[in-house]
């Protein structure tokens, strides 16, 4: 009989594997190697994009960075500038952080919702709020509160306050008017009347007799409802093709007071669409204005106080500010006028390229879409037709500059600063990129940034994206002069 030819050793050896496989628990595989993270940069690779000036002042995220828990959301946050801080603002909730941009101090923080960007008097930006509850609020740009309603209905505008007739619509604009500080004082206050109906003619004699001026009989809608304000200027409109601008002081000694005539508001100038002078067109009836804004015209500083004290009291010098206002068209090109706030002097004319939306003649928002850069007087203002989505003028001549034209890669500016915008490029690869553009010239001056710009102040601080990292760059934070020790006495010398 033949014998198996398999070693008995090995027969036994596989016995005792089947054995023990059977019998014990076998080890889990090793998982796969993983990478682990690299750990988030803290230190910023390469030269700052043009217009960026001073050193890294800190970074905003990762376990060494000594910063506020917020911009540890997980939902992300979104970063914008205001006046010299920084709003930070929770992608999760309605939760925001004020941030000064120089020194990391925490401004202001709370649990509030963010209604938008507004000024005050004097053209400063703020911070439209409202609570949990709903109750607005508002915030200068160092996180101190500037107004809150004193009444329930009141409404803030640039600065002061308007209340208006319960029930007000712009269907129904007539009634009761108060214009309030930013204290809840009243200002001023005025019924503003419906036009009276139109009489039916009677005959020459009583049509001579009724061609009275409407300012000389004090009929007409005056005064109107407040749309803006600059200073102590105060524009009204009246639902029809013009403005009136009123001169009220809040800080005037009879301010608010109701048994003294000279606390009403005075009547300083007017436009009227009907003035051939605009050059609206003629084909239509003039439409009502929009109120753009108030911009500021670039100069020269002066030299001495001396020479700015002679600057203001020449009567004859040129505007260091221009009022804008929009005419818009359902069907014609429509038109920006720049007037002198001062007296409403017509500055220029321009015809826009195509057809703008028609605005709510008593709508006090701004429009959309503008970018102004104080350091060239250039305004970037957004089109919703014609061939280029976006335009530049300059503001002191009402030049167009440049515009932005439908192209194979098109740009989409975000914000201007010193003389620069700086804005997101889309090739027709799908490609994104920054660019920074010259904002008189449209040049590019840069193309390939080390660092997304996300954010510049008006202090020059800007925030810098590179590589999942945000870093805060501008001039460091300036040491207070220590105050000089008081003169020593006579007798701390003797001592």
């Amino acid at each position: 009989m033949r014998s198996s030819r398999v070693p008995q050793a090995f027969t036994c050896g596989l016995a005792v594997l089947l054995i023990t496989a059977c019998t014990s628990d076998a080890e889990p595989p090793a998982p796969p190697s993983q990478k682990e993270p690299s750990p988030i940069p803290t230190a910023f690779e390469g030269e700052a994009p043009p217009g960026i000036e001073g050193e890294v002042l800190r970074y905003l995220h990762g376990d060494a960075a000594d910063v506020h828990e917020i911009l540890d959301d997980p939902f992300g946050v979104r970063i914008s500038p205001v006046g010299d801080a920084l709003l930070i603002s929770s992608g999760g909730e309605d939760r925001h952080l004020l941030h000064d941009a120089a020194t990391g101090e925490t401004l202001w923080e709370g649990q509030a919702r963010f209604r938008g960007f507004d000024t005050d008097r004097d053209g400063g930006q703020v911070l439209l709020m409202a609570d949990t509850e709903g109750a607005p609020f508002v915030l200068d740009a160092r996180g101190e509160t500037v107004w809150e309603p004193a009444e329930e209905g009141d409404v803030y505008l640039d600065g002061l306050a308007v209340r208006r007739p319960d029930e007000w619509s712009s269907e129904e604009p007539f009634g009761a008017f108060s214009l309030l500080d930013a204290e809840g004082d009243e200002l001023w206050s005025y019924d503003f009347e419906a036009p009276p109906e139109p009489e039916e003619d009677s005959g020459e004699e009583d049509s001579e007799e009724g061609e009275e001026d409407p300012d000389e009989s004090g009929g007409g809608p005056e005064p109107g409802v407040p749309v803006a304000v600059s200073g102590d200027l105060v524009l009204l409109a009246h639902g029809g093709p013009g403005l009136n601008a009123y001169s009220v002081d809040p800080d005037a000694e009879d301010a608010g007071d109701e048994d003294d005539e000279d606390a009403d508001a005075e009547k300083v100038w007017a436009v009227d669409g009907e003035d051939a002078d605009l050059g609206l067109s003629t084909s239509a009836p003039a439409p009502a204005p929009q109120v753009l804004g108030f911009y500021p015209l670039p100069g020269d500083e002066p030299e001495s106080p001396a020479e700015e004290e002679d600057d203001t009291e020449d009567d004859g010098e040129d505007a260091d500010e221009v009022l804008l206002l929009r005419w818009a068209y359902t069907e014609a090109p429509s038109v920006l006028t720049a007037h002198d706030p001062r007296d409403g002097d017509l500055v220029w004319s321009l015809e826009e390229p195509g057809t703008n939306p028609v605005a709510d003649p008593f709508h006090t928002a701004r429009a959309p879409g503008g970018l102004h850069d104080a350091a060239t007087g250039t305004l970037l203002l957004s089109q919703a037709s014609g061939a280029a989505p976006m335009i530049a003028i300059d503001l002191a001549t009402g030049e167009v500059l440049w515009g932005l034209e439908e192209e194979a890669g098109s740009i989409s500016p975000a914000f201007a600063f010193d003389g620069l915008v700086y804005g997101d490029s889309r090739a027709s690869t799908g490609e994104d990129r920054q660019l920074v553009l010259d904002a008189v010239t449209m040049d590019v001056v840069e193309d390939e940034l080390p660092a997304y710009v996300e954010a510049v102040t008006e202090s020059g601080h800007a925030v810098l994206v590179q590589d999942r990292q945000r870093f805060v760059y501008g001039p460091p934070p300036q040491e207070e002069e220590p105050s000089p020790s008081p003169n020593p006495s006579p007798s701390d010398d003797a001592s």
